[in-house]
């Protein structure tokens, strides 16, 4: 996201905070098919996920003066809330089957339909190295596969994907780091070398 897109939200934002209706309108529109896209990766029902979207929109607009004009990420903010959303839904109608129980731990077994290659990869790259991107992608742990999205699809920096997975920064550095390695390990090395630049650059970004 550029300075001025960022900037754009900001002054939204901070209009809203003072009462400008508009402007949380405008908010909405900016945010809301990022917001689905992710919340149909994390729960495979989407109209629970619709239901969470338009609780989660309803709160912000009905409680605007508790809210903390320092709030740094929005986009960032409006991911947890979806997210939080989502487990107390899934958990109030014990629907156990929407989530992955590891270590007596619920997570989110994230579906992936990555569009992110387009982001990643020039007209040079080829569709085989593609399809080996896509397949290696399919065979990644659940939070590994969200943070490639987060990262390379959303295009968020590691604090916003900190504060979205409830990980530190050095963790989701390292969490990507790990999930590239898995890649690594599934594309033969010559076609890895081809992405491997186009990889790097996109990480040093943020």
């Amino acid at each position: 996201m550029d300075n001025y897109h960022k900037g754009h939200i900001l002054y939204l934002w901070e209009a809203f905070l003072n009462g400008d209706d508009k402007s949380f309108s405008s908010l909405y529109e900016l945010h809301i098919d990022q917001l689905i896209s992710y919340g149909y990766k994390l729960c495979i029902d989407h109209e629970l996920v619709h239901d969470s979207l338009q609780e989660i929109f309803i709160d912000l607009f009905l409680k605007r003066e508790k809210l903390n004009a320092d709030i740094k990420h929005l986009k960032a903010y409006l991911f947890v809330s979806l997210r939080n959303s989502l487990i107390k839904k899934i958990k109030s109608s014990k629907r156990i089957e929407l989530f992955d129980i590891k270590d007596n731990k619920f997570e989110f077994d994230f579906n992936v339909e990555y569009s992110y290659q387009d982001r990643l990869i020039d007209e040079e790259i080829s569709q085989e190295i593609r399809e080996l991107l896509e397949a290696a992608t399919q065979k990644l742990p659940a939070k590994q596969k969200e943070i490639i999205y987060l990262k390379f699809e959303e295009e968020m920096s590691y604090p916003e994907i900190a504060e979205i997975m409830n990980i530190s920064v050095e963790s989701a550095r390292k969490l990507l780091y790990r999930a590239l390695l898995t890649l690594r390990s599934e594309i033969p090395s010559d076609s890895f070398t081809s992405l491997f630049f186009i990889l790097f650059s996109k990480i040093s970004q943020n």
